[in-house]
């Protein structure tokens, strides 16, 4: 059962009562060997999980279904009139098994937890023309996923700065992600390591 903070359950109350805040779909476009595009589909910048994603035109099409027991796919169109992805796709051959995580958020909550309205997806096909580059999105290959899911690390913690899971908040813009450096930031609270094991062995659980 998908657990949704009551602020965004209320704002989705509010879809059919002419809700104050918009609802955005974010992407990010991860084509490998650190080149990550992060979209909005808004009339201007958003800052969210202290990235920037960039207003730009693009379209999800619904996931399309068939009678032959295949896994369902959908359509993302991107505006290619400036070329900007073009380039990469191109020394890439389309960028096929790269990833797509599709998110959607509110603006007035950009703080909360959205991690149940995000979804991971693997690029199966790419077409492009002079105004659109099409992305067929699938199923993630399970063979991408990390095994075993879940890391058990003394003294490193495993959230991003500023996330919603570190909730710091303050004027430092830099983090190691240690326990010395969040002792240094007061934020041990929200460490998301676990310093109680032996730091001479590991295990895998």
């Amino acid at each position: 059962m998908k657990v949704i903070p009551y602020n965004l359950i209320r704002e989705k109350n509010k879809l059919f009562t002419a809700g104050e805040n918009a609802w955005l779909i974010l992407l990010d476009i991860d084509l490998g060997g650190g080149t990550v595009f992060y979209l909005c589909s808004n009339t201007e910048d958003v800052t969210f999980l202290s990235r920037t994603y960039t207003a730009f035109p693009f379209y999800l099409d619904p996931a399309r279904q068939n009678s032959k027991g295949e896994i369902p796919t959908l359509s993302l169109k991107v505006c290619n009139v400036t070329q900007l992805i073009h380039a990469y796709l191109e020394d890439l051959d389309g960028a096929v098994g790269a990833t797509v995580t599709v998110r959607v958020v509110n603006a007035g909550y950009l703080d909360e937890d959205f991690s149940e309205l995000e979804m991971d997806f693997s690029i199966l096909a790419t077409e492009a023309d002079a105004e659109w580059i099409t992305f067929t999105l699938g199923a993630a290959s399970p063979l991408r996923r990390r095994f075993p899911p879940n890391r058990f690390i003394a003294l490193h913690c495993n959230w991003e700065f500023k996330s919603v899971e570190c909730a710091y908040a303050g004027a430092e813009t830099t983090c190691d992600r240690t326990w010395k450096r969040c002792e240094e930031l007061n934020q041990t609270s929200r460490f998301g390591g676990y310093p109680g094991l032996n730091l001479k062995g590991w295990r895998l659980v």
